[in-house]
Order: C-alpha cells, then structure tokens, then sequence
C-alpha cells in the first residue's frame, strides 16, 4: 500500500467517522441516540427519534462527508501527482463505509452504512448507483420494508460491479459485507417475517 492510499484512508476514515445522528441528538435530547428507538445510529432512527426534519438534516450532513472526503482525496492526489481515478479506489471506497459503521470517535459503534455506501456508489459510478436506488425504492414500495429494499439494491450493486467494474469488485464486495453485517439482525427479522413495514 503506498503512502497516498495510508493518507487517503485515514482522512476518509477520520472525517466519515463523525457521526451528525449522534451529534445531534446528543445536542437536542442530551442523549446517545444508540439507547434510543432502534438503538441505530442511522437515518433511520433518525428520523424516528429526531423527527423528519432533523432526520433529514443528518442524511444531508452524512451525504456531505463523504463528498468531503472525496475532494480532499483528489486535493491530496494533485500532492502525490495521482490522478483522479486514483482517488475512486478501494481504499476510498472502503475507507467511508468502515469509517460510518465503525467510527472511532464513538467507541466503533456507528450506523449502517446506507447512505455513505450510497453516496460512495453515486461517486464511483452515477448510472449503476441510481439504476440500484430505483430498484431499492421500488421494492421498498412493494415490500413496506426498508431493509429489503436497502440489501436488494446492494445485491443488484455487486453484480453490476462484478460485470460491469471488476477492477472494483474487491472493495465492493468488502463493503457488502460490513453493510450486511451491520443489517444481521434484519436480516434475521426478515427470514422470521418479523421486519418492521413502513404502512
């Protein structure tokens, strides 16, 4: 691993560490938002704990950390004479989800990964990312359930990935499985069909 993928990793890793649920609602409430609803620190609790407008506040603030990860990657890139290809590999890509879902500040216990995974994918690749969103919002709208929607499109995600960028199948696939790995209880839900619907 050469020095440019060590710095971007611990900048994307140290800036998508900070968590706006946590933050926020430590500020509003005075306390952890990870003992309260779902005990997530994600969107979604989010918006269950917090409310939509708030909720909504820290889906902009996680969008805008990995965007900021990214131009700080590309600025650190213009040092190191790398390209901005560069900037888009494994150790970008990873190092956002890792950061969101096991951030340091917070004892490692963080959110989910959906929507850094999310923007991550918008990032890499514009028109896989939101062919995968419309599947995932159609089968939340079939399913009432964000979970299935959420895993659907990371399949869809991977096996785009695996036919259509294979030069990023590593990184994706490592980022499937934390996604997954932090959805396990879901998933277990959804095979005893005991997910929580929308409606």
């Amino acid at each position: 691993m050469s020095i440019y993928s060590i710095v971007v990793f611990i900048i994307t890793y140290l800036i998508c560490s900070i968590n706006p649920a946590i933050e926020i609602c430590k500020k509003k409430t005075g306390e952890d938002i990870r003992k309260l609803g779902s005990g997530n620190a994600g969107t979604a609790n989010a918006m269950r704990v917090l409310g939509k407008p708030l909720g909504t506040v820290v889906v902009i603030f996680d969008i805008l950390k990995v965007f900021l990860s990214f131009f700080i990657c590309l600025q650190i890139g213009k040092i190191f004479n790398q390209d901005t290809e560069k900037a888009l590999k494994s150790v970008f890509i990873v190092a956002t989800v890792i950061g969101h879902c096991f951030p340091a500040y917070y004892g490692f216990r963080g959110g989910k990964g959906v929507i850094v995974g999310i923007t991550s994918a918008v990032i890499l690749n514009k028109k896989i990312a939101l062919v995968c969103i419309i599947v995932g919002v159609i089968i939340i709208a079939i399913t009432r359930t964000v979970s299935m929607g959420t895993l659907s499109g990371l399949g869809l995600y991977l096996i785009m990935t695996l036919v259509m960028m294979p030069e990023y199948t590593l990184p994706i696939v490592i980022v499937s499985l934390i996604v997954m790995l932090k959805h396990r209880m879901n998933i277990q839900r959804m095979i005893a069909k005991q997910e929580t619907k929308l409606w």
